[in-house]
């Protein structure tokens, strides 16, 4: 009798290896928006904590490394925006729901790290030192984080493709931060997907000026652009980072994301790999695992044209 495929899936995804990789979308889907969004900064370290112990509890019964690869990458990402997370939940008064949250708490040692590390190198100054720490531990209460436009809504409306919207709330963003180079760089995506070039492309000169490179601009500007549902303009994006010595590993992970978002499966791996070779060979660890963990998750996705 012919086994029932939804069956099938639905009990895979009640095993320990099901879960972990149910935890690892959860967590990606939220680990940039965690910065910013108390929310997903708390279900991301909710899903860190579950990973972790779900990793342990699989242990050597399965081959987990495309697993291990994206839970590192998140790790990762945790270390990075540790202070930023902590900032958002403590401004909200969450901490009391993370009592028990390992996550939490190795995040809050990152944090402290940091700071102690800013005080020790401005120990060094001279004299003034003392003062110029006691001014930095009670700067989070006597000037507040300046504010900075609401990235993080415009993501989401382009994810729910709710494009109108999207663009409505990027170009309020930009008149409230006008000097903002992502402000900018987000209207100017948005105002390329309603179909008005020359707006998008001032805006995008105004980005790439205040850009910290032009690497960091195409890179940032090509992944935008395949969020908004325009590869042909990102593929263009990824072709001019291939093109340069020093930027071939993030050309080569783009291109794998342009792949990917056209469903030419066969052509992301190939790009995906190329992007983690090239960025070992360069020593860029932190690309390195990004490509990997990019290339762990298309090996596990199912091809589209899989007859049922």
């Amino acid at each position: 009798m012919k086994r029932d495929h939804r069956s099938f899936i639905e009990t895979a995804a009640q095993t320990p290896l099901g879960r972990l990789r149910a935890a690892l979308d959860d967590a990606e889907r939220v680990a940039v928006s965690a910065r910013v969004a108390v929310d997903d900064a708390v279900a991301f370290l909710r899903a860190c904590d579950t990973i972790d112990m779900l990793i342990d509890a699989v242990g050597a019964g399965a081959d987990i490394r495309p697993e291990t690869n994206r839970a590192d990458f998140l790790r990762e990402r945790l270390r990075a925006n540790a202070e930023l997370i902590v900032g958002v939940v403590q401004r909200a008064g969450r901490d009391r729901d993370l009592h028990d949250s390992p996550s939490w708490k190795r995040a809050l040692t990152i944090a402290a790290d940091a700071r102690a590390r800013r005080f020790r190198r401005m120990a060094l100054i001279g004299a003034g030192a003392v003062v110029v720490i006691a001014l930095l531990a009670l700067l989070p209460v006597i000037a507040p984080a300046e504010p900075a436009p609401d990235i993080a809504s415009i993501s989401r409306l382009l994810t729910d493709r709710e494009i109108a919207a999207a663009l409505d709330l990027a170009r309020a963003e930009y008149e409230r931060f006008p000097d903002d180079p992502e402000a900018a760089l987000w209207r100017g995506v948005l105002e390329l997907r309603a179909g008005d070039p020359q707006v998008a492309e001032e805006l995008f000169a105004q980005a790439r000026r205040q850009a910290a490179s032009e690497i960091a601009f195409l890179f940032e500007r090509g992944n935008l652009l395949i969020q908004a549902g325009l590869p042909d303009a990102a593929e263009a994006d990824a072709a001019a980072l291939i093109a340069r010595s020093d930027a071939q590993a993030e050309g080569y992970l783009l291109l794998g994301s342009v792949r990917e978002a056209r469903g030419d499966r066969e052509g992301a791996i190939a790009a995906f790999q190329q992007a983690a070779d090239l960025a070992a060979a360069a020593n860029k660890p932190q690309l390195e695992v990004i490509a990997k963990t990019r290339l762990g998750m298309i090996l596990q996705s199912p091809p589209l044209n899989v007859e049922r």
